[in-house]
């Protein structure tokens, strides 16, 4: 059997900022994720919490981190923290993609930006978002995933299920290790002689190796769709903005929307 990892992009820039950032600050996965990329392919240093001031982030003005930690996490705010605006309603609390989107281009002063994507089909979309970054290594694209966690498999797959799924297509009898409204970034594919893995680089090193982890095309169809959820979820391309209109371009003759979608936070600028 022949295995082929393929990353997205320039990845290896992205891990290498990954490895030393640790676990995300708590309730701040979007923030998270935009620091580090703003950091690693424009050498900008904004801090996560400098993000999600930027980003309108709401955070809980009470509660205990179990109740929003993963199993195995522990809480970590960082300096700052605690002058993110916060708000009673737990179901209010996070970080809005209209406010990722502003973040993003305000705190590069417009030199890159997120674009949203949407489509009816993520299985084909997810296919083709691959296919089109291969085409075009120059846009340096990187695919940040506003997911719920609820349709994921666990994070720990054995090597018998992996080789087992990308043989036959066979699912393993996992359920998800978290159950939230989450970011995570796509980096690659791992492709078998008849099905393929998504490889899926995590906030949390507690889940797979050192936080990356293989999802099947289904399970992340399934997280960004959301069906029976009162949120929805979608793709924020991380691109130049130099590059803009021409990725908007090819992403629309491929079947895609460039429209924003509600994953439950407001957005709430000062």
């Amino acid at each position: 059997m022949t295995l082929t990892l393929d990353f997205l992009s320039d990845m290896d820039t992205l891990l290498a900022v990954y490895e030393k950032a640790g676990q995300q600050p708590d309730n701040l996965c979007g923030p998270y994720w935009v620091a580090m990329l703003l950091k690693a392919y424009g050498g900008f240093s904004e801090s996560v919490v400098d993000v999600a001031k930027a980003a309108s982030t709401i955070l809980p003005s009470h509660g205990h981190p179990s109740d929003w930690l993963p199993t195995g996490a522990t809480s970590r705010m960082g300096e700052g923290y605690d002058t993110i605006p916060t708000v009673s309603d737990v179901n209010q609390c996070g970080t809005s993609v209209d406010g990722l989107i502003q973040a993003a281009e305000m705190l590069s002063q417009g030199e890159f930006c997120l674009l949203p994507l949407q489509t009816e089909d993520w299985e084909v979309g997810l296919d083709r978002l691959v296919q089109i970054g291969h085409a075009h290594l120059d846009w340096g694209m990187v695919p940040l995933l506003n997911v719920h966690t609820n349709y994921f498999w666990s994070s720990r797959l054995s090597p018998f299920d992996v080789v087992q799924f990308l043989q036959t297509g066979t699912q393993p009898s996992t359920s998800p290790d978290w159950s939230v409204g989450h970011f995570a970034v796509l980096v690659g594919h791992l492709q078998g002689e008849n099905h393929q893995l998504y490889a899926i680089l995590d906030t949390y090193p507690q889940f797979g190796w050192n936080g990356l982890h293989l999802q099947s095309p289904e399970a992340i169809a399934q997280s960004l769709l959301r069906p029976q959820q009162s949120t929805q979820g979608g793709i924020l391309l991380f691109i130049n903005s130099k590059d803009k209109s021409q990725v908007q371009e090819v992403m629309v003759q491929h079947g895609f929307r460039i429209a924003s979608w509600d994953n439950g936070t407001p957005f709430c600028p000062p």
